[in-house]
């Protein structure tokens, strides 16, 4: 083989070499003068909310004449910081009845005569923002009460408090309440002062019929006959001082399986499903508060209770006290539910319960900062789960599920920093809410963990925790509470420039290791990482990087403290006593960052690679070096004919870490080849064949987690890339539906659908149309976009379009008709075009349309796609108002695409030629290697 490689990278070589870049421009600005200030969609801190005191009545009976609407009454004390004629509140879809205020009396005094506002005014409805006048000034520091009567809207939206509804056992249609208020929709319950910096206490009545229960945050005080006929109204414990977007209540009739602190709630059908989380919840709150030594129940709620709502927006909500969740990531069934849904629900729960104290407890000050709430929460999704359920190695899947995703899109002009000053809007707000703040956040408090040592950041977290009890949070208050338990001997003195560099900044460094000739010296250098070398993105920054490493010397890839500090415009050498053969920097991923080396030290990596045992490498190192390797070639750091050489040690790898990295990284390239994927196939087949004969289609009892996990990917992409064995195993499976084991039967019925027809879809519909468990529901209808053929394509189109897939689940079922069969990318899009406004009214606007474009747009391959593409923004983009920049945006997209097709995609395809061939007798012939290196050369 090794004449046969130097071939190929004689041809990679020779291709970009001669490979030239072309610098695209997009050409979408905003406008040139806004409707409102961007200062003006912040509320006016001169008035302090100290509590509020909400009655709720929702209309729900069928024979409601109000129905799907609710009566509200609230009084909030205030208390302004200076005399002043205007009170600033938000306020949306809410129509007032009353509208007054009056001076807050001594205690046992009555209260005085109510004096009416002036004004009552939606000052602009970009804002939300309700500007009411008093005939004279209110006094400064004096209580006062506002007053309001008002009737809002329960929609469908899923946003504020709205409505939702469920078939139960005996086909009837059951509906419900309940709320939504991240991050500004309080404000469509009750006028609220609705920013997360202003906290107060909470005081909640519920109205309901008699066939209804109720739930909020804190605990219910008391239920009371109403002096309505049928009516009870439900009287809730006063919450901690608390921001108003985690209040939350539902009316409903669902059950709870609860002990005296505890509970999870769910529609009666579903309880038996709330045993595993209603165990495991309780054990991960518990040993979360144990983690930073403050018990939840001291905190000011002395319960929990958790939902599982049949229509939500989110994936769940931190609301405190009163956790609410799609149905599929709270309940789990023992014999159908698959493991890997098993671990997303506890890591959600997890999830969620960290937010009691990282976002309930101390709250992020603006939404600039959402990562101080949400990095927090992901970060113990992994590892406050695994305190739990330690057997899933955890600590490692973080690695591939969280860094290495969110190095993508943090690696393009289309990034924002941890920490972005630059948030107004209500789509400022939305964006803060992605996978930097998320993954990224998560990332760089791992790092700093490492950096620290666990013992110290540990004591750090409970120490800020405690300092800003009940209060709002900015990050140097985070970075405070770090450096007050920082040790000096691990690089303290550097702690604010590695704050700042990944917080304010955006992006992440490329650290070049360049290993000398002889092996006695190693410098780091560092520049930004861009997947994109002209999209408009400061290539200049860089960073304060925590370095770490390991060599053939010493192998060591347990220890991840810093070796040193690499500074910006810096390099460093480092010398060692004897000549290294490779090195490998940033040991298990700790630092934010990829890495770049020398060709040799590349070669060196790969001989280790192919050794016994990997030579020791660290298998979340093994992910490193794939991902890394497929994104540097992809970017132009490296060649691809280097990067695939030393990927061919896949073909001895049997573990989940590094293989989830490939897989990752061979799917750009699956989605770029487009329909031409013979030849991929058997490559793919090739690589994986070690692991697919180990692992096959049968669990057995030592299997573990990843174990289990990696048989999922490996069968999906065996049987998807034409493994005749895989298919074969797969549709025997099918043909026995009740009885596919769970754990792969995504693989079955997604093999089930491809290869097959009407009646298998029949089969698999039926089985969804009758399921009562909501992962398995959620498991079939996302295998339904594996079919093929117009037919089938436009039913599963119509199910979208449909009330049978909730509004909640569309966007998804509706891209796996895209994703899982790449020659359904035309027709799908073809389907959309025709059908833009349906699927507009079905998925709840043109951004949802817009969007879907756009990420089917990312699949085309095909200049008649890019032409398509351009005649549909030009005869329709005007009627999706704002959503049209998405649409310009997505034939950027195409156009890079195509180029870097263009540029690069037949240096893959040279080399799976290559390969393909050499497994034949004759193999290639030196000449027909000359060949392909000089058709290579000549397309350019």
């Amino acid at each position: 083989m090794s004449a046969l490689r130097l071939a190929v990278l004689v041809a990679a070589c020779l291709s970009l070499a001669s490979a030239g870049t072309r610098q695209l421009k997009l050409d979408v600005q905003p406008p040139a003068t806004l409707a409102t200030e961007l200062a003006d969609y912040r509320l006016s801190e001169h008035i302090t909310p100290v509590s509020y005191n909400i009655t709720l009545r929702p209309y729900l009976l069928v024979n409601d004449t109000k129905r799907f609407t609710f009566d509200g009454e609230v009084w909030i004390e205030v208390i302004p910081k200076q005399a002043t004629t205007e009170v600033h509140l938000h306020s949306k879809n809410l129509t007032y009845s009353v509208s007054q205020y009056w001076a807050k009396p001594a205690a046992g005094v009555a209260n005085p005569t109510p004096s009416n506002f002036q004004a009552l005014n939606v000052t602009n409805s970009d804002t939300d923002i309700v500007v009411l006048t008093t005939a004279a000034n209110l006094t400064a520091n004096q209580s006062y009460i506002l007053h309001f009567v008002y009737t809002g809207l329960m929609q469908d939206d899923m946003h504020g408090f709205y409505r939702s509804s469920y078939v139960d056992d005996n086909n009837e249609t059951k509906w419900l309440g309940s709320t939504q208020f991240q991050t500004n929709h309080a404000r469509r319950a009750f006028p609220s002062f609705d920013e997360p910096q202003f906290k107060a206490t909470f005081n909640v009545t519920l109205k309901r019929h008699y066939t209804f229960n109720t739930v909020s945050n804190t605990r219910l005080l008391g239920s009371y006959p109403s002096t309505e006929s049928g009516y009870y109204e439900d009287v809730y414990n006063t919450t901690p001082k608390m921001s108003t977007y985690i209040l939350a209540f539902i009316i409903s009739e669902f059950t709870a399986r609860k002990d005296e602190q505890f509970g999870v709630l769910a529609r009666p059908e579903y309880y038996s499903q709330t045993q595993y989380i209603y165990n495991v919840g309780r054990k991960i709150l518990e040993e979360i508060g144990k983690y930073v030594d403050l018990d939840y129940y001291t905190l000011g709620n002395d319960k929990m209770d958790m939902a599982a709502i049949p229509d939500f927006s989110a994936g769940a909500m931190e609301n405190w006290g009163l956790l609410t969740y799609r149905e599929r990531s709270l309940l789990v069934d023992e014999s159908a539910t698959t493991l890997a849904s098993r671990q997303s629900i506890a890591a959600v729960v997890a999830h969620e319960q960290a937010h009691m104290w990282f976002g309930d407890l101390v709250t992020c000050q603006w939404w600039s900062y959402t990562w101080l709430n949400e990095g927090f929460a992901r970060y113990f999704q992994y590892f406050g789960t695994a305190f739990v359920e330690d057997e899933w190695e955890l600590e490692k899947q973080f690695v591939v599920d969280q860094i290495q995703s969110v190095m993508s899109m943090d690696s393009t002009n289309a990034t924002n920093p941890l920490s972005d000053e630059n948030t107004y809007t209500p789509s400022d707000l939305s964006r803060m809410f992605n996978s930097i703040s998320y993954n990224k956040g998560a990332t760089f408090i791992r790092m700093i963990e490492h950096l620290m040592g666990p013992e110290d950041f540990r004591k750090s977290l409970q120490e800020y925790l405690k300092q800003y009890s009940y209060q709002s949070a900015l990050p140097e208050y985070l970075l405070k509470s770090w450096q007050q338990n920082w040790n000096e001997s691990r690089h303290k003195a550097s702690s604010e420039e590695i704050f700042n560099s990944f917080t304010t900044q955006v992006g992440y460094p490329l650290v070049t290791a360049n290993m000398a000739a002889d092996g006695l010296n190693v410098s780091f250098s560092q520049k930004r990482f861009l997947l994109k070398a002209n999209d408009g993105a400061n290539a200049s920054i860089e960073y304060t990087i925590p370095i770490t490493y390991s060599n053939n010397l010493n192998n060591n890839f347990v220890n991840t403290t810093p070796k040193f500090i690499l500074n910006p415009s810096t390099t460093m050498t480092v010398l060692f006593n004897n000549s290294l053969t490779w090195i490998i920097a940033n040991v298990q991923q700790t630092g934010y960052y990829r890495v770049n080396y020398t060709e040799a030290n590349w070669r060196a990596i790969r001989t280790a690679l192919f050794a016994t045992n990997w030579t020791g490498i660290h298998e979340i190192n093994r992910a490193q070096v794939v991902d890394d390797l497929f994104n540097l070639a992809r970017a132009s750091y490296l060649h691809y004919g280097l990067a695939l050489e030393v990927l061919e040690y896949l073909e001895t790898e049997v573990n989940y870490i590094p293989w989830t990295s490939a897989f990752n990284g061979f799917n750009y390239l699956a989605i770029r080849l487009g329909n031409d994927t013979a030849s991929f196939g058997g490559y793919i087949q090739d690589l994986t064949s070690k692991a697919y004969q180990k692992l096959g289609f049968n669990e057995t009892s030592t299997d573990s987690a990843l174990d289990i996990y990696l048989r999922t990917k490996v069968l999906s992409w065996a049987c998807r890339y034409g493994s005749a064995d895989c298919i074969r195993q797969a549709k025997s499976y099918f043909n026995s539906l009740t009885t596919v084991p769970k754990n792969i039967r995504a693989t079955v019925y997604c093999v089930g659908l491809r290869e097959g027809g009407s009646a298998e879809f029949e089969a698999l519909y039926q089985k969804f149309k009758t399921e009562t468990v909501a992962t398995e529901e959620t498991l079939l209808q996302n295998s339904f976009g594996c079919v093929k053929g117009d037919a089938l394509i436009t039913r599963v189109f119509n199910l979208v379009l449909s009330d049978e897939i909730r509004l909640q689940d569309k966007s998804s079922v509706l891209a796996t008709l895209y994703t899982e069969n790449n020659e359904n990318v035309s027709p799908v899009f073809a389907l959309v075009a025709k059908e833009y406004e349906a699927l507009a009214t079905a998925m709840g606007g043109y951004s949802a349309v817009a969007t879907v474009i756009s990420n089917i747009a990312t699949r085309f391959t095909e200049q008649k796609q890019y032409e398509d593409l351009q005649t549909f923004n030009k005869d329709h983009s005007s009627k999706f108002g704002s959503s049209a920049a998405t649409l310009a945006a997505a034939e950027v997209t195409v156009r890079e695409n195509l180029e870097w097709s263009e540029d690069k995609l037949h240096i893959f395809r040279s080399y799976l030629a290559v390969r393909g061939g050499s497994a034949m007798a004759s193999a290639f012939s030196a000449f027909t290697i000359l060949m392909v290196a000089l058709a290579t050369l000549l397309r350019q």
